[in-house]
């Protein structure tokens, strides 16, 4: 049996002849809780010559996959190493390097170890690289390290001729891959194994893989099996897997939002978390998130109650924190829905517990994601919120907390996000770094991401210095450097058409009527809005940017048709909100629906004549009365918008 396990060790690291070195671990036979060097030599690698390597170690430990960030220093040209020291009853090693988004995962052979005299170290190796149970293991291993489902089981039944008390641990993936390769396999062999498993003392992760066993057994056939084998592991474990599960599907379909309430405590009580931070079933996956955010939204909106939500934020999700961020701040933010002092005491509670979930990984990437992958997975999936956060520290003058987050997202953001660069740019210039302020606007000029006000300090400085040329004529000499105006005029120009379009005679907001058919001959400009809607009032901004650029311009005229609006006293809101941000915009009501009572009679005829749906909506009008372009939505910035706008009129004023 030795003569076999030395082979079997022998295909493992075959890799450090065939690499020359390549990849190497002392002691050259480890032990579980030994602390090992593991050396990884660059040379006849996609790596050599990178000036920093990073990598990941892939340990499998009881019946569970960790994975640790290495440090990696480099010992001599092009060998780096790192110490790590195994945890109790480690079975396999494996490890994945990388560099400057380079990934070198050994290839055919992968850069692995395995403990061979531990348990299920064989049964890690097959799962590493079968095609079948890639969802059950870390996606580290290379295509051409796949291995047929033949060779698999062989590894499988070698794991239960060494260790056959693995047998409570491999039952499921030995019988699942021969259900594979023998759809026909007698079902007899599963209910043996079912049974035995039965008469058993099985933990969390036994249980659940004897619940997808059940799921090889065809469901109607065999629906009086299944119904036994179910109730014996309701009965065995009633505060088990299966019913866990049982409950959090209860708990889910439950209509009466009350009883909802009620039944999640019980089940808190239950099933404490701790418990189950080693499983992760398809059922949680897909309904415990929204059960618990159920019940923590109706205390909102039922019984105007946050403390549910905020006495018992640390034990929510991270995905349920992000949407606390989102529906609690975001939202109410982008919409002015709610006082600065309101949104920053909402703040204060959530996004600390955010920060927190950035250094624990959540149950579905455990032995996925190393620890530094999660936190940027984290930050990047959080960076919008923090980017609102950021937006509310700096209105409520908390300058050095919003510089903390600003800098926490500049990875992401810089150059890109015009509010990110709006911010930035405040930042330096309250600072007194006036001069790289103009360097930072000016680099955002060339990625068109920049806001009215990071303009105005251009143009500032601007006059104050001594060109030979306008400032419009220096804005569109930094454009010319970069490639995101071009891009962006070429896309613009292919989305040009030529449509008829029906005309309106509409109210506008100084009491006159406003007739499309009169204003034959000009370019028309129309975009349709409403105060609830978020993106319109976000891109309005740029649209007062193109607004000013062609005030003194007769032939093109702009109309901003506010529509959709369910307030009775909608007209003095609208007349509130121009007034308080200052737009010089001619705004229309739009009519009111004979069809549906609605205020959107010239959205909606326009809506179904040219199949779109949503607001803001933007649409052009050529001098024939055509409409020539239309845009839904609004996802870029200010500068942007305006150029969008612009692009289109001066294309009109010079079609031949």
């Amino acid at each position: 049996m030795r003569l076999i396990t030395m082979f079997l060790i022998g295909m493992l690291t075959v890799c450090t002849s065939v690499f020359g070195q390549t990849f190497n671990i002392t002691p050259k036979f480890p032990n579980p809780g030994d602390q090992i060097t593991i050396s990884y030599n660059t040379r006849q690698t996609v790596l050599n010559d990178k000036e920093e390597i990073y990598g990941r170690v892939y340990l499998f430990v009881k019946d569970q996959w960790q994975v640790k960030d290495l440090i990696l220093l480099e010992q001599s040209e092009g060998v780096w190493e790192a110490s790590i020291i195994l945890p109790e009853q480690t079975a396999l090693i494996t490890c994945v390097f990388e560099a400057d988004g380079v990934v070198d995962n050994g290839g055919k052979l992968t850069y692995t170890w395995m403990l061979d005299r531990e348990p299920l170290s064989r049964y890690a190796w097959a799962l590493l690289r079968s095609p079948d149970f890639q969802y059950e293991t870390p996606k580290i291993a290379d295509s051409l390290a796949m291995i047929d489902r033949e060779v698999t089981m062989m590894w499988i039944n070698n794991e239960m001729q060494f260790h056959p008390e693995s047998r409570l641990d491999v039952f499921y993936a030995g019988l699942k891959l021969r259900k594979i390769m023998e759809p026909n396999m007698p079902l007899d062999r599963i209910k043996k194994e079912v049974n035995f498993l039965l008469s058993k003392k099985l933990n969390k992760v036994q249980q659940y893989k004897l619940q997808n066993t059940l799921e090889l057994l065809p469901k109607q056939e065999e629906k009086a099996y299944l119904d036994s084998v179910q109730s014996v592991l309701l009965k065995t474990y009633p505060s088990g897997v299966l019913a866990r599960d049982k409950s959090i599907l209860k708990m889910f379909r439950e209509p009466n939002l009350e009883k909802k309430i009620k039944d999640f405590k019980v089940f808190e009580n239950q099933f404490p978390n701790e418990q189950f931070k080693d499983i992760y079933t398809d059922v949680e996956a897909m309904y415990y998130d929204k059960t618990y955010k159920a019940v923590a939204y109706t205390h909102i909106t039922k019984y105007n109650d946050f403390n549910f939500i905020f006495d018992n934020i640390q034990d929510a999700s991270f995905y349920t924190v992000l949407d606390y961020a989102w529906h609690l701040v975001s939202i109410p933010h982008n919409r002015e829905t709610m006082a600065l002092d309101s949104l920053l005491m909402f703040s204060r509670k959530i996004f600390p517990e955010l920060e927190k979930r950035e250094h624990i990984i959540p149950k579905e990437f455990q032995g996925k994601l190393s620890p530094n992958q999660w936190k940027q997975n984290a930050l990047e999936l959080s960076s919008k919120e923090y980017l609102t956060y950021a937006k509310i520290l700096e209105d409520t003058k908390n300058y050095e907390e919003a510089e903390k987050f600003v800098d926490k997202i500049k990875s992401i953001y810089e150059y890109k996000d015009s509010d990110y660069n709006d911010l930035y740019a405040r930042q330096l210039i309250r600072r007194g770094e006036k001069d790289q302020a103009i360097s930072f606007i000016e680099a955002c000029v060339k990625e068109n991401n920049t806001t009215p006000e990071m303009l105005e300090v251009l143009r500032s400085d601007f006059n104050s210095q001594k060109y030979s040329i306008s400032f419009d004529e220096y804005i569109s000499n930094l454009k010319s450097k970069g490639l995101a105006f071009e891009e962006h005029k070429t896309k613009v120009i292919s989305e040009i058409i030529n449509k008829p379009i029906e005309g309106f005679k509409l109210e506008s907001m100084n009491g006159s009527l406003v007739k499309l058919s009169k204003q034959k001959g000009k370019i028309v400009v129309i975009d349709m809005w409403a105060t609830w809607c978020a993106p319109c009032k976000k891109a309005m901004p740029g649209m007062q940017m193109v607004v000013n650029k062609y005030a003194n311009d007769k032939n093109v005229q702009f109309y901003f048709l506010d529509t959709q609006e369910f307030d009775k006293n909608y007209k003095q809101k609208v007349r509130e909100f121009i007034k308080e941000k200052q737009y010089s915009f001619n705004v229309l009501f739009d009519a009111k629906n004979p069809e549906t009572g609605k205020l959107d009679n010239t959205y909606s005829k326009y809506a179904k004549a040219f199949h779109f749906s949503g607001i803001p909506q933007k649409m052009i009008i050529d001098a024939k009365g055509n409409l020539r372009w239309r845009s839904t939505g609004y996802m870029g910035s200010p500068s942007e918008l305006a150029d969008e706008i612009s692009i289109v009129i001066e294309y009109l004023k010079n079609e031949k």
